[in-house]
């Protein structure tokens, strides 16, 4: 199984990284991963993702037929 990420930029931007675990760069204020095009989520929907955290949140993709 493919593990997948949220992780919130210090913007307050939030995104999903799919291709590998991204690690927070302090500098620039964003999570950087291998998914150079890392989907973007309504922050308001994750509401305890913060840029706060130390780690990214680990997330499942769950299908419902």
């Amino acid at each position: 199984m493919e593990e997948m990420w949220l992780a919130m930029d210090k913007n307050g931007s939030l995104y999903f990284h799919g291709i590998s675990k991204p690690k927070k760069d302090t500098g620039e204020g964003v999570w950087i991963s291998d998914n150079y095009n890392p989907y973007p989520i309504n922050p308001e929907s994750f509401p305890e993702v913060q840029w706060s955290d130390e780690e990214p949140t680990k997330v499942k993709l769950v299908i419902d037929k």
